[in-house]
């Protein structure tokens, strides 16, 4: 897969040399002259690497740059501006820039000296106990840094051996006894008590997985209950419990909703306006909606490609609409924060609740077939 770059340059002949020359070395690049064109970019499109310039005509382009590493920590924000001065280099730095580069004039020069710094450094093998560690957490993190690896674990309960095998932060190979690709993968996550090790990746690997990485977490919570020791019980709630749960726990929240988008309708909704005026409940459920309507609309092309959905965040300057398809039939769960809210958090929370909304929606799925 191309890696996408987006360039925010408000010079639009600049821009497009810049973007000219990317393409010609194979990338796939989208170009910003503003924040706010740049935002929608961030939000929709979720480059792997951003080039931008600080001097922007709409919002200071820190700014962005801030956003940008909220909205994706595993991105690589490179600052290409005609700014100077080691106090903004080291700003830029400290709020995550991954490198400052000045403008010299000749854009060539400069690329080659951005793409210089953009070089991987070797993975160093390193070892550890998977007692008191989450191995989805380190799954996620491997693919933050969009690292080449392989992760071997060995459950030392069953004596059962496998790796997952990472090529740029995807997980593209895995293996565990007999088994290959996804089944591998959801048996390896699922082992508790072992011991793994990392180590660099030396040749091309077979591509036996697909998926992203956020797609497979979410199919581990589907089969959570095949992958987890015997006599583990789900704690039993409803749906409204659920989204009372999240309103408690995720700081900024104003409203939630679990929606079947085949219907197109939700099933179960909850805000912090529920008790209060029907009037102002009545707007922000609307509000939700619409979003809903908005999210699918961009995430499925005007065709049903449910296999394919991913995450989607819509954010204007109030708030954030976070999206997530579920990997059973077609549900998906909507969260709507503050602006100032962490949309990090609320991944969180919603992580934690998956099993239990997962077994509720295949109970009320069997009850009606």
């Amino acid at each position: 897969m191309r890696e996408k770059i987006l360039v925010v340059e408000p010079d639009s002949e600049f821009q497009n040399q810049v973007a000219d020359m990317l393409r010609e070395a194979g990338y796939r690049v989208f170009g910003a002259g503003t924040y706010e064109e740049a935002a929608q970019y961030v939000n929709f499109f979720k480059p792997d690497v951003i080039i931008m310039e600080l001097l922007l005509p709409d919002r200071n382009g820190v700014d962005l740059l801030v956003y940008a590493k909220e909205m994706l920590p595993g991105s690589k924000v490179i600052v290409y501006t005609s700014m100077k001065g080691s106090t903004i280099e080291k700003a830029v730095k400290k709020k995550g820039a991954y490198a400052f580069i000045r403008k010299s004039g000749d854009i060539k020069k400069d690329l080659m000296t951005i793409f210089a710094k953009e070089e991987k450094e070797e993975v160093q093998g390193f070892k550890g106990s998977l007692e008191g560690v989450d191995i989805i957490d380190l799954i996620q993190a491997f693919s933050l840094m969009r690292r080449d690896l392989i992760l071997h674990v060995r459950d030392v309960k069953t004596f059962k051996e496998g790796e997952i095998v990472f090529k740029n932060g995807e997980v593209v190979d895995a293996k565990a006894g007999v088994k290959r690709g996804e089944d591998a993968f959801l048996e390896i996550v699922g082992w508790e008590h072992g011991v793994f090790d990392v180590a660099p990746l030396k040749e091309e690997p077979e591509k036996t997985i697909d998926a992203p990485v956020d797609l497979l977490i979410l199919n581990v919570a589907k089969v959570q209950d095949e992958m987890k020791a015997v006599g583990t019980k789900i704690p039993k709630f409803t749906l409204k419990q659920i989204l009372k749960n999240l309103k408690e726990e995720i700081p900024g929240f104003i409203g939630a909703m679990i929606f079947d988008y085949e219907e197109g309708a939700p099933i179960e909704t909850e805000t912090i306006l529920e008790g209060k005026t029907f009037h102002a409940s009545a707007t922000l459920y609307g509000a939700i909606l619409k979003s809903a309507g908005e999210a699918m609309e961009i995430v499925t092309e005007g065709k049903e490609k449910r296999d394919e959905l991913l995450e989607v965040t819509i954010t204007d300057q109030n708030d954030h609409i976070l999206m997530i398809p579920l990997p059973f039939m077609t549900y998906a769960i909507f969260i709507l924060i503050t602006y100032e809210g962490k949309l990090s958090e609320a991944r969180g929370a919603v992580k934690k609740y998956l099993p239990n909304i997962l077994q509720i929606l295949k109970e009320r799925e069997a009850k009606s077939a």
